[in-house]
């Protein structure tokens, strides 16, 4: 008699049966398998999506930093030229106004306080280009070296040319009260001096080419003003300028000692 006979009606629909269910549940496991490798690649998808984002906003951001902090030093850069403060500027808008009556500036009159208030804005220390920098200004070897009395580190003696420009406007500003200043232009025999006219002079040409260079393209219109014949200009416009405040205060961060000390 054969160990196991021919299969009965009811196990066959029970075979049967098993072979359906392990189908369904191979199916299932299938539909299941696939199911969680689409959430794989979704999640994985929304990753790479959130990443771009997240880099574009931070590229935004920087890039607007850069805008703010940067552009001069990229410009610089461009037409290989340098300055140790040329990271340090920043934009932000300002709209001119004049003091009403004109004579309200405090950097306006002959008053001690007028005085103090251009010494403050104009008469800043020098700094100092270290040696590695230094042959980026194209100047001569022989330039003045100046130690750093914070590092030690030897460098060249420079000034930022701001407070060079104000100084000269200061000059020219002197220059018209020669009752309260005449040791600016005027000698002994109280005549401009040689020296004091090649000094206004000098200073004269060096906010000439400054104001050529930078060339002002904001405009300014004109109103009419009731008693007054032609319209008048209204020079109380909006610009975008360089931070003088930072520009002075790194200046005063990185003062070298004076040359007479």
């Amino acid at each position: 008699m054969e160990k196991y006979g021919p299969l009965r009606g009811d196990d066959e629909s029970r075979s049967s049966s098993e072979v359906d269910r392990t189908a369904i549940l191979n199916n299932q496991y299938a539909l299941q398998e696939k199911k969680r490798k689409q959430m794989i690649w979704l999640t994985f998808f929304n990753l790479f999506l959130f990443s771009i984002s997240a880099m574009a906003l931070t590229c935004a951001v920087v890039s607007q930093r850069s805008i703010a902090t940067h552009s001069a030093a990229k410009l610089m850069d461009q037409f290989d030229i340098f300055s140790p403060a040329m990271h340090v500027v920043e934009y932000e808008e300002v709209k001119f106004e004049l003091p009403k009556p004109i004579n309200s500036s405090k950097y306006v009159g002959t008053t001690n306080d007028v005085e103090n208030a251009w010494r403050d804005l104009a008469y800043v220390p020098d700094q100092m280009v270290s040696m590695d920098d230094f042959p980026k200004l194209q100047k001569p070897e022989d330039s003045l070296k100046v130690t750093s009395p914070k590092t030690g580190e030897t460098g060249y003696r420079v000034g930022l040319e701001v407070f060079h420009q104000l100084h000269c406007l200061n000059m020219l500003r002197l220059a018209t009260y020669p009752d309260y200043h005449p040791e600016v232009v005027i000698s002994d025999m109280n005549e401009m001096s040689e020296t004091g006219r090649a000094h206004l002079d000098h200073c004269i040409e060096i906010l000439r080419m400054n104001l050529m260079c930078l060339s002002d393209v904001n405009v300014f219109t004109f109103h009419n003003v009731p008693g007054v014949k032609d319209a008048s200009p209204d020079y109380e416009s909006h610009h975008v300028c360089r931070n003088f405040d930072q520009l002075k205060q790194w200046a005063n961060d990185n003062a070298m000692p004076s040359q007479h000390s």
